[in-house]
């Protein structure tokens, strides 16, 4: 069983590398991650690496949430409209595994795409500390992760393709702008009587904000922050770790038992 599991982790890893629309995509965000560290190396201010910084992390929220919902929203439901995934099934696997190993080749295929984006940037920048630049790929691992997760579980949900990829592409726009600008709408309804800890609250409940958080907060001192209207309570470290594992394991475990539980594979 660990061969079939293997092979088809391989299968689907080598599947992913040839999807074009991650191509597209990683190499528009491989260009202008190069361009915004290039573009803040010529300034001569003493903020230019953490602005570069701030900008590339501005750039990853827009695009990497983008690439790893593209990933995962054709994992179960494409088999399903192929009519392959009753055949996946005859070998000695079962739907869990299947979605595990769908997940893993996708996760390994979004790792890669953010290493060349994030590796040929820091790779071309010649900031003193260019080692600074390095913090930032963990954490945008971890925020390819969730958006993958919630990409499979659409999956698994949807019934059409066409149907996945509308739902992807909304909550797209939901997470990375539109839920920035609901909690805009409600701190000037409220006045600005919301406090630091409500709204830090509410940003944590979304991934990209939880992205934002803990990493200006790791690469920007406090009073740069501060400098541009940014005070609010950092989370600890063990509270990062749990949110991050929410937002990564929470959806697939909740896609997994819909799954294996679901009688029809239509």
């Amino acid at each position: 069983m660990p061969h079939v599991l293997l092979a088809l982790i391989l299968h689907e890893f080598k599947e992913r590398l040839r999807d074009r629309w991650v191509i597209i995509i990683t190499i528009l965000f491989t260009l202008l991650a190069i361009g915004i560290v290039n573009y803040a190396q010529q300034g001569s201010s003493d903020n230019s690496l953490v602005l570069a910084g701030a900008s590339m992390i501005t750039l990853a929220t827009l695009f990497v949430p983008l690439v790893a919902l593209i990933l995962g929203h054709d994992a179960i439901v494409g088999e399903r409209e192929r009519n392959s995934l009753r055949l996946i099934l005859s070998l000695p696997v079962n739907r869990v595994e299947v979605l595990l190993c769908k997940y893993i080749a996708r996760f390994m295929a979004l790792t890669i795409s953010i290493l060349i984006g994030f590796g040929l940037a820091i790779y071309t920048a010649e900031f003193e500390d260019n080692q600074a630049l390095l913090t930032l790929l963990e954490p945008t691992i971890c925020l390819g992760a969730a958006f993958l997760s919630l990409g499979v579980a659409i999956s698994v949900f949807a019934k059409r393709q066409t149907t996945a990829i509308s739902i992807v592409i909304t909550l797209w726009f939901l997470l990375v702008f539109f839920f920035d600008l609901g909690l805009l709408g409600l701190l000037v309804i409220t006045d600005g009587s919301l406090s630091t800890q409500v709204t830090s609250s509410l940003i944590l409940m979304n991934p990209a904000g939880l992205y934002r958080i803990q990493l200006m907060n790791e690469f920007a001192n406090a009073e740069f922050l501060q400098s541009l209207g940014l005070v609010m309570s950092p989370p600890s470290v063990a509270q990062i770790f749990m949110l991050w594992g929410v937002w990564i394991v929470g959806p697939f475990a909740m896609s997994a038992i819909i799954l294996n539980y679901r009688k029809s594979l239509r």
